[in-house]
């Protein structure tokens, strides 16, 4: 795709700094190389050149790097300036390189759609560089890359193949009789049906886990009343987030806190205590708190250590009863401070418990040092960073194919089938970029860096 209109931006953050970095993209990048340096430098090469003015006198010194048209970042000429990071600096030379005609400032993210547009990157990749830069774990980075290097979008496109392969058998049966094309259609179309349906269930689970990585893992911490549930969420994110006193029943609705425990992003979830109660705004919050268990990656369950151990082995397995197997429990046994008894990770029976006291402090970095482990351990390699609009490009074409399968059983009919296989061919094709709109384009890129 060729545009009108030359662009540039400054790369690096703007204010002081020892280099700053400028990058042109367009038609107009050659002219300006010209303009600015005197000539156009070897291609891929870094030149030590002279930055100069309209009048040719010397603006700054730096690094220029030439990149021709189609092998570069945008598929465009592009040109990098790297000089000394003053703002000065920087904006004398943007101001010399838009008085080139049809030369402008970039728009957010404007590079990256470029090379998007001109088929250097795919839709997912241009969203990885959004991710990678926003990356606040290494977890999440190391995915984001993944993403970036193109393992996402070839997880959807070897779907898509699997798709496109079933489309052309079906089609080909409706344009021509079973003795001419000379393949069983039952068998067929049951085989790719299980062949769709494993390769949608691993991509589901993987960008699942993508998404936890950029939003963060949720953990909830419950318990019964005054275990010391509150105090354990203010010393997990170092601030007073929740009111803490003795009255059973303090905490009546969910408490929300985004943390990073030593890499691990992390949201924090404060619950009511798990009990009986007549109070009715209680009880809504007893059920909030069940919700949120259902739905968490992990459950620190708080245990007051001065209950006598059977109570409190008690407590332990009536709560494993009610929970999926799938949920991490870890059982936080809080107050050590007041049994005086050692502090550290244990097995009981089992289960998983950990000695603190949220009062004192101690023992806090040993459950810190578990909750890395355990998410680090439950991550898997090769995750893809996963945004809300994969996850919801993935379940309408997985919820499409399974009206296909169930319309099918009913009716038999490969118009229909073929109809709902394009739908989800489309469905999926969203995601990488092969069908979109300008708007979608729009709301992606206009969150990204001026610069990228």
């Amino acid at each position: 795709m060729i545009h009108n209109e030359t662009i540039v931006a400054q790369v690096t953050c703007p204010g002081k700094s020892a280099v700053g970095i400028l990058r042109v993209s367009g038609f107009q990048a050659k002219t300006i190389a010209i303009e600015i340096l005197g000539k156009i430098p070897r291609a891929r090469f870094a030149t030590y050149s002279n930055f100069l003015d309209e009048n040719n006198q010397i603006l700054d010194k730096g690094i220029s790097l030439w990149f021709p048209a189609p092998y570069s970042l945008t598929g465009e000429d592009v040109l990098e300036l790297q000089g000394h990071g003053s703002p000065l600096i920087m904006d004398l030379l943007i101001k010399r390189i838009i008085s080139v005609k049809y030369t402008r400032m970039a728009k957010p993210g404007e590079f990256s759609e470029r090379a998007f547009l001109n088929g250097k990157i795919d839709l997912i990749q241009a969203e990885a560089i959004d991710d990678l830069i926003n990356s606040e774990t290494e977890l999440s980075a190391r995915a984001s890359l993944n993403s970036l290097e193109g393992g996402f979008s070839l997880s959807i496109e070897k779907l898509i193949k699997v798709l496109i392969e079933f489309r052309v058998s079906l089609e080909s049966s409706i344009d021509f009789s079973e003795d001419e094309i000379n393949i069983n259609l039952e068998i067929l179309i049951n085989k790719k049906f299980r062949e769709l349906n494993n390769k949608f269930k691993k991509i589901k689970k993987t960008i699942s886990e993508g998404n936890l990585l950029r939003e963060g893992k949720k953990i909830a911490i419950v318990g019964l009343p005054n275990a010391g549930k509150s105090s354990l969420l203010n010393i997990l994110s170092c601030r007073d987030r929740a009111i803490v006193t003795n009255i059973p029943g303090t905490t009546r609705d969910l408490l929300y806190e985004y943390v990073n425990i030593n890499g691990v992003s992390c949201k924090l979830i404060d619950t009511a205590g798990l009990r009986e109660t007549n109070n009715k705004i209680e009880r809504i919050g007893i059920t909030r708190a069940w919700d949120v268990i259902k739905k968490s990656d992990h459950i620190l369950f708080v245990i007051d250590k001065t209950m006598s151990k059977l109570k409190q082995k008690k407590i332990c397995n009536d709560f494993i009863k009610k929970i999926s197997d799938n949920i991490i429990v870890t059982f936080v046994l809080n107050k050590n401070d007041l049994v005086k008894d050692n502090f550290g990770i244990e097995e009981i029976d089992g289960l998983s418990c950990i000695s603190v006291s949220a009062y004192t402090g101690q023992g806090i970095d040993t459950l810190r040092n578990y909750i890395v482990k355990v998410e680090k351990n439950s991550s898997k390699e090769g995750v893809f960073i996963a945004r809300r609009r994969h996850i919801n490009q993935i379940d309408l074409a997985y919820n499409e194919f399974l009206v296909a399968k169930k319309n099918w059983l009913l009716f038999n009919n490969i118009e229909f089938l073929a109809e709902s296989l394009s739908l989800i061919n489309r469905f999926l094709g969203e995601i990488t970029g092969k069908f979109s709109s300008d708007d979608l384009l729009n709301h992606i890129f206009s969150s990204f860096c001026i610069g990228k």
